[in-house]
């Protein structure tokens, strides 16, 4: 009932007022896809949580996953906690096809790869990319992985979770 009130509303903004739509929100300065990217973000993992306990081999939903995997780079900043140790790696996911660069140090990030370089290699789904950044990439929920040169143990301790 609570999403139906809030796409009517957002629905009956003209595009002038969702335009101009601003929120700071958690250090951040959201425009009206930023917040609606942020409460996909929060639907489609909640909804997860909910349906795994359940059904063990759930997963986040595809349409979510296409939609969020794109803006990962955002959230691994404020999901990522670095141990200190340093780490790049060529992260290949697959449902929708991307390429990207996570390194860990001093801070976290990822972004888009441009080019073959190589890197110690991690090779998953796409949706359980999402749930890795989200913290909920455990061993009792991960599916088939490719890991070369890289520990699939250390990177969740470098996504703890919310």
């Amino acid at each position: 009932m609570a999403d139906a009130v809030l796409v009517g509303r957002i629905e009956s903004l003209d595009a002038g007022q969702r335009d101009r739509f601003r929120l700071e929100l958690f250090g951040m300065d959201l425009d009206m896809a930023g917040l609606l990217r942020m409460r996909l973000g929060e639907h489609a993992i909640h909804t997860w949580d909910v349906a795994v306990a359940l059904e063990p081999a759930a997963t986040v939903a595809p349409d979510a996953v296409a939609l969020l995997v794109d803006a990962l780079g955002q959230l691994v900043v404020r999901s990522g906690k670095p141990d200190g140790t340093q780490l790049r790696v060529l992260v290949s996911a697959d449902s929708p096809q991307r390429r990207f660069i996570l390194e860990s140090g001093e801070t976290v990030t990822l972004a888009p790869a441009e080019g073959a370089e190589s890197l110690p290699e991690l090779r998953l789904p796409a949706e359980a990319l999402v749930r890795l950044v989200y913290g909920r990439l455990d061993p009792g929920h991960t599916p088939a992985v490719e890991a070369r040169g890289v520990d699939l143990d250390e990177l969740r301790r470098i996504f703890p979770g919310f």
